[in-house]
């Protein structure tokens, strides 16, 4: 059970889940003045939501491709274009099936902070195509896997002190001593099995609510 435990939480921890792949800008304009590296502040900002793919796509097709070799459901290609009014970004939500599903357009002008705006760019893409995930999700899991291997240890811990119990049992010199340590057995076999039980349900709990959500 503590390997399946461990093996649940690694898939929980590695799957794309809703991630999105996202691609660094292709250049437009004055690339002096397009500020590409800002979506790539912005992408940061939203933590683990996100996939740098690390180069840029040409287009959102392309993007789509990319997200499919990843193993994600969805990918953001853009364009960066620098004018002397400021930085212009068009972004593009696409499935990996090169179906388009949301569109951003914003312009920051020349000396304004552009990751902000387009985080919540990136945010909005989100909610437009449905991708966000509702806030109660992450939490629960978290709490469902981190009590769900707490119980698995105490299962692990209670079955190995009934194991010493049985010795004791086999050692015992007296029909007292024996039904003492026959008695801490029960006991201790059958809380670990209640442990072990529950702990299985809780981390299965959390990976699905991470997986699904």
């Amino acid at each position: 059970m503590p390997l399946t435990a461990a093996m649940l939480v690694s898939l929980a921890l590695g799957a794309g889940g809703d991630r999105l792949l996202l691609c660094r800008p292709a250049l437009a304009g004055d690339p002096a003045l397009a500020r590409p590296e800002a979506l790539l502040e912005a992408g940061r900002a939203l933590g683990r939501e996100v996939l740098d793919y690390g180069v840029s796509c040409d287009s959102p097709a392309e993007a789509a491709r990319a997200a499919g070799r990843a193993g994600l459901g969805r990918a953001v290609a853009s364009v960066a274009s620098g004018a002397p009014d400021g930085s212009r970004y068009t972004l593009v939500l696409t499935s990996a099936g090169e179906e388009e599903l949301a569109r951003r357009s914003l312009l920051v002008a020349t000396g304004a902070d552009p990751v902000a705006p387009l985080a919540a760019a990136l945010r909005g893409l989100r909610r437009e195509a449905g991708t966000t995930r509702p806030a109660w999700s992450r939490p629960a899991a978290w709490s469902l896997l981190a009590g769900g291997v707490a119980a698995l240890a105490a299962g692990v811990a209670l079955g190995l002190q009934a194991r010493d119990d049985a010795r004791r049992a086999d050692a015992a010199g007296s029909p007292g001593d024996w039904l003492a340590a026959e008695r801490s057995w029960r006991s201790h076999r059958t809380w670990s099995a209640v442990a072990l039980g529950a702990g299985g349900a809780a981390v299965v709990g959390g990976t699905a609510i991470w997986l699904v959500f």
